[in-house]
């Protein structure tokens, strides 16, 4: 199947697909064709059925010889057929017809084989001492030759089918076109008997291409990495130019990883350790030594469609170096010395080690993942994940011993640790105070602990404080900003002793409320504008929660206050007209705030609506007299009414 490609028709192909958005957007949106043919492969340009990939390094290993060829079968070849259709459609004016022209198919090709160079090669060859990419390591370091990329078809547009008929090219030169969708008796070819059963509609895709390669100088130890993430029914020969003594020394199958850049991919955050990858035996491989000396590496990824998407990693490690002795096991540096002490955060069956922790501790010429690693308590039952990592039943503290054998029966010898719940945690009182009293006390026979300890709620805390426990000690733990609801205590420990024993980390509920404390209001300033009074205020939640305010005012009817205005923290509300309430004097402003929680303040004040002050010139006197000035007794009695034009007291409820 097609997802992506374009017209060329008497253009370039880079300009067509630019000028197009609507079409670049099935490359994964917008950009370049640089940009986004850089983030696909060739099986998201063709889902075939089957594929074979020479690929022949050359002698000064900078660069491989290329030669693929894909099978497209029964509804695949349908698919193709009619995404390109509909692919073409408002780009040409035959597209989305029901039909393929040569001419189309033609165009398109050129296209794919100018997206294919951009495009991910899913192979690195890098020499050196083995590696399994991580940090600092670009393992997919190889390129496609920017000329020189052909990509030949057979059949996608049926020469022999019999519902061909006649096109106008648009490249003077002979041009038919075949139905997108064959009829049901699939008669791709007139001159092949249906009754052998064969896909006369089946379409054949050639590729040569140069392969660039950067990183090999020294090919004596060298790895060749491979991203089969869904890949079906494919095989990979990588033949290598003579060296004598080359041989394959460490072959495995890592899962999870999938093609693309790491940035957004799932298990890219730490590299595998090598030898310690357990595959699901979806590839496998095989070695071939030719007559010319030289050594062919064949790869067979086969993963199952159903399961798609679906990462993996192969690496291959070749040497020239002799094959080392068969030493038994060892214990790594990272491995815990005996008698340590391994905290888990509560008894029954506990999760105890990842298989990349366990991995870690052991190193073998064969890898880690051909050993055989055994675990077992006397006191307790221990099991293995599908994922291979190892559970324990934690009744008060188990020992539990562990050790490697190889396929020669050879030991790592056994070391002994201790397992179990080394904490108590408790509090005097589930209301929440700051800072909150924490009880933590140290489990028999634990030795010191390295304890952090934060009020949390729910999720990791961004500080915490840290404490040395070594029987029982009572805290006091901030819990500044802490919003209203439950509140948790979230707790992270190792031994001091012995750091590398691991930690434990566990969120504790112990009932702990933070409760909501009611909204704050406060009573601000007063003005007349015209004939209105507006009165405003200041509000706030001690815990910063949104409040929601109501204003009544005693004897005064809804409909003769405004709309309440908010803005930050402050309020405003206007009493419209105030002079024509039946009743002059003061009257009881009430002003209610409730907090999400459902706290609420009341708090009332006495206004007045006495005082309106006089407009100069007779306010609402519509007589053409003039009014003479006001006597200095009448300027300083309006000027009083402007100060005290609402007289208040505060109460508190």
């Amino acid at each position: 199947m097609i997802v992506m490609i374009s017209s060329v028709l008497h253009s370039g192909s880079q300009s067509i697909l630019e000028n197009e958005p609507d079409r670049m957007e099935q490359f994964g949106g917008g950009g370049s064709i640089e940009d986004q043919c850089g983030a696909i492969t060739f099986e998201d340009m063709f889902i075939y059925d089957k594929a074979i990939f020479d690929v022949r390094i050359q002698d000064d290993w900078k660069s491989a010889e290329v030669r693929a060829k894909a099978w497209i079968n029964w509804t695949h070849a349908d698919d193709i057929r009619e995404d390109l259709d509909a692919y073409l459609e408002d780009i040409i004016p035959s597209g989305g017809d029901g039909w393929l022209s040569t001419d189309e198919v033609g165009s398109v090709i050129l296209i794919a084989a100018d997206c294919l160079q951009y495009s991910i090669t899913r192979i690195g060859i890098r020499d050196g001492s083995p590696h399994r990419g991580g940090t600092g390591v670009d393992w997919q370091n190889t390129t496609w030759q920017d000329e020189g990329m052909e990509i030949e078809q057979y059949n996608g547009v049926p020469p022999r089918h019999s519902e061909k008929r006649d096109c106008n090219s648009s490249f003077d030169g002979e041009c038919y076109e075949v139905p997108v969708i064959p009829s049901s008796e699939r008669d791709c070819d007139t001159e092949i008997n249906q009754s052998l059963g064969l896909d006369e509609c089946r379409v054949v895709l050639w590729l040569n291409a140069t392969l660039e390669i950067d990183g090999v100088d020294d090919p004596n130890d060298f790895t060749v990495s491979f991203n089969s993430s869904n890949m079906s029914n494919a095989k990979l020969n990588f033949t290598f130019p003579t060296i004598p003594d080359l041989r394959l020394d460490e072959w495995e199958e890592c899962e999870g990883r999938f093609v693309g850049s790491d940035e957004e991919n799932p298990m890219t955050d730490s590299a595998p350790i090598r030898g310690s990858c357990i595959g699901d035996s979806s590839t496998y491989h095989e070695l071939s030594n030719n007559g010319d000396g030289s050594l062919t590496y064949s790869l067979f990824p086969n993963s199952n469609r159903e399961n798609w998407p679906l990462g993996e990693d192969i690496f291959a490690d070749f040497t020239t170096s002799p094959i080392p002795v068969d030493n038994p096991p060892e214990w790594t540096q990272s491995a815990p010395p005996n008698g340590t002490w391994f905290p888990v955060s509560e008894e029954g069956q506990s999760k105890w080690l990842t298989w990349q922790d366990l991995s870690a501790w052991f190193d073998d010429e064969s890898g880690v993942s051909s050993l055989d690693i055994e675990c077992d308590s006397d006191a307790s039952a221990i099991s293995q994940s599908i994922d291979r990592s190892l559970w324990v039943n934690v009744e008060g503290t188990v020992e539990v011993s562990c050790g490697a054998t190889d396929a020669m029966d050879q030991s790592s010898g056994n070391r002994t640790w201790i397992i179990g719940v080394p904490l108590t945690i408790s509090t005097s009182t589930q209301i929440l105070t700051n800072p909150h009293p924490i009880l933590v006390s140290l489990n028999a026979g634990w030795p010191s602990m390295t304890v952090q300890v934060a009020i949390s709620q729910g999720d990791s805390p961004t500080g915490f404080e840290s404490f040395e426990i070594n029987s029982e000690m009572s805290l006091s733990i901030s819990s500044a900003g802490v919003a209203p609801g439950p509140v948790f205590v979230w707790i992270h420990a190792s031994v001091s002793e012995n750091p590398n024993g691991g930690y434990m980390e566990k969120i504790f509920d112990l009932g702990i409320t933070k409760e909501s404390l009611p909204p704050q209001i406060y009573f601000s300033t007063t003005s007349w504008e015209g004939s209105s009074l507006k009165i405003s205020g200041q509000f706030s939640d001690p815990d910063g929660e949104e409040v929601t305010l109501n204003i009544a005012i005693s004897g005064v009817s809804p409909e003769n206050l405004g709309e309440l205005d908010i803005g930050g923290n402050t309020w405003e509300i206007e009493w419209l007209n105030p002079e024509l309430s039946a009743t002059l004097g003061d009257h009881e402003l009430s002003v209610t705030g409730c907090d999400e929680s459902g706290k609420c303040t009341t708090e009332k004040f006495v206004v007045s609506n006495e005082g309106m002050p006089v407009t100069p010139g007779g306010g609402n006197d519509e007589s053409d007299e003039i009014n003479e000035p006001l006597p200095a007794s009448g300027l300083v009695s309006v000027s009083m009414s402007f100060l005290v034009a609402i007289m208040y007291g505060r109460r508190r409820e």
